[in-house]
């Protein structure tokens, strides 16, 4: 064990939350899923076809080469040239590091969690709900300055009505693969990427409207799993296009095709037919950078920072050249800032301010000259 490294995570914990850790003992219950679900024999030939076919590129100073040859490689080594094993590790990723990089639900952290691990999937979702909650003025803003609370400590699933009724959507949380830890709710297991994925749709929904619903086709840079996608789906945005490098792309189409039909999930070569149809498609970035599709609006949340140079450069032009707005939402610890890549002739309006459930992080919002 790395003791200064654990040590630090000890010290460092409460910088994780936004208020005391004595507000965030509400009653809760953990859980872990043991659902498993299944997808046609369609879905897997696809998957296989695309590991036999695709390959992008990861610059050496991304974070993502790191992420690729320690654990990613390894899963590509277990299911070549068998597709019942690939079957078995896309419908059971927790026995696998296939999500490492984006989701907790992953080998690793089931057998050697760190310190900050404990915590990720209980009190850190209560501080989210919380934070979310008052950013949408369900209870009031939580004063540090003051040594007591003003009102009782709320009631979980209470938070979670009331912001499913602000949402206007119903709220249910996908537990698809098995070994998705977290709180239990009578909607399902939460985690802290669940709730970060709604408050992110609800933004995108948020900027739409702001814009007089003119924003109808929407771009989302590094998925992730496909959380925000799904939940941007659920609020009706529904022409909506992932890019990704191959494992976090073969994570998307299999969480979402999971979660929403299989049929309005669009593999790369299906997804260039339906360009302005609604349904979710997902591309490579090499697909994506060889044909100029216009998007009203570039999202990324917590990526955009850690890939190579190279990828930033061709990202950031693509979203000058082919879309009106581009929301971020990135930490600056990494040599390069979001910013770097905006010059001001391309920006009409620039906003930043703080990410509400994230400490560390920003919101970032361009309004771009095209």
């Amino acid at each position: 064990m790395n003791f200064k490294k654990y040590f630090l995570e000890v010290i460092g914990l409460k910088y994780l939350f936004f208020r005391k850790i004595s507000l965030l003992k509400l009653n809760y219950t953990t859980g872990t899923s043991i659902k498993t679900t299944f997808l046609s024999d369609k879905f897997y030939n696809n998957i296989y076809q695309m590991l036999e076919q695709e390959k992008d590129f990861i610059g050496s100073d991304s974070m993502w080469l790191d992420i690729y040859n320690k654990h990613h490689f390894n899963f590509l080594n277990y299911v070549k040239k068998d597709k019942n094993k690939l079957k078995y590790a896309l419908d059971n990723p927790s026995k696998f590091n296939l999500f490492y990089g984006f989701d907790s639900n992953c080998d690793i952290f089931k057998k050697k969690p760190r310190y900050l691990d404990k915590f990720e999937n209980t009190l850190l979702v209560i501080d989210q709900i919380l934070s979310f909650s008052e950013f949408l003025g369900i209870i009031r803003l939580n004063n540090p300055e003051r040594f007591s609370l003003k009102n009782k400590k709320p009631d979980l699933e209470n938070l979670i009505d009331q912001i499913e009724k602000k949402l206007n959507i119903e709220l249910k949380f996908n537990n698809v693969f098995p070994g998705e830890t977290g709180i239990k709710t009578k909607r399902g297991i939460v985690t802290t990427r669940e709730v970060q994925a709604i408050y992110q749709a609800y933004k995108i929904k948020k900027t739409i409207e702001h814009n007089n619903f003119q924003i109808k086709n929407i771009l989302e840079i590094g998925g992730g799993l496909g959380r925000t996608a799904y939940y941007s789906y659920k609020l009706g945005i529904k022409n909506y296009t992932l890019v990704d490098i191959l494992i976090p792309r073969i994570c998307q189409l299999n969480y979402l095709s999971r979660v929403i039909n299989e049929q309005d999930v669009l593999f790369q070569d299906e997804a260039m037919k339906f360009s302005n149809d609604e349904k979710i498609k997902i591309l490579s970035p090499n697909s994506l950078f060889s044909n100029n599709i216009k998007y009203d609006l570039v999202f990324n949340s917590d990526s955009f920072t850690e890939i190579d140079i190279n990828n930033q450069k061709k990202y950031s032009d693509y979203i000058i050249k082919n879309s009106k707005f581009f929301f971020s939402i990135n930490h600056e610890s990494n040599k390069n800032k979001v910013t770097e890549f905006f010059p001001k002739k391309n920006i009409k309006i620039y906003e930043k301010n703080l990410y509400w459930l994230r400490k560390g992080y920003l919101e970032e919002n361009f309004l771009l000259n095209n």
